[in-house]
């Protein structure tokens, strides 16, 4: 299977960034998933993507996510949460979760999506300042473990016969 389900400590970091940074996520319904292949955007490694579920998955998730299903889903690279620091695993949880927005006027499902300020958020500019290029080097490491996966499968193997 290409999804599983997360550790059970990212939904400790998760409950910790709510409770600092989005309160408006207080009654929100995420599914956090770890994605076991290699998620690209734009070119680019994406370790992680948060995303409005469709019609049908929030209709086949009432019964975990009681009333109308999820209101997002959230997927994590495998390799990130298998290899890289927590806080690094924080960082990519914090951004991801920026694009989330809390619509009160919307009667229907107020949970939107918003897009970045720039190519971030000022507002994680400010809070990775200690690291500013985290995101850079963690992709490379995550792009790497992938590129070596893909060097290793493609080698002859070596038989003794």
């Amino acid at each position: 299977m290409k999804y599983e389900h997360v550790p059970e400590y990212i939904d400790k970091i998760y409950e910790k960034l709510k409770g600092q940074h989005f309160p408006h996520l207080v009654n929100a319904k995420i599914l956090f998933l770890v994605n076991k292949k290699k998620m690209v955007q734009k070119g680019n490694i994406a370790l992680g993507k948060i995303m409005k579920p469709s019609e049908l998955i929030r209709f086949l998730s009432k019964d975990e996510a009681p009333e109308d299903g999820y209101d997002y889903i959230m997927l994590l690279d495998g390799k990130l949460l298998a290899h890289c620091e927590e806080a690094d695993i924080e960082r990519v949880l914090r951004h991801e979760l920026r694009h989330t927005f809390f619509d009160s006027d919307s009667s229907t499902n107020p949970y939107k999506l918003v897009d970045h300020d720039f190519s971030d958020f000022y507002t994680e500019v400010e809070l990775n300042k200690d690291d500013p290029t985290w995101a850079q080097r963690v992709s490379q490491s995550v792009s790497l473990m992938y590129d070596q996966e893909k060097d290793q499968k493609n080698a002859p193997s070596k038989s003794p016969f």
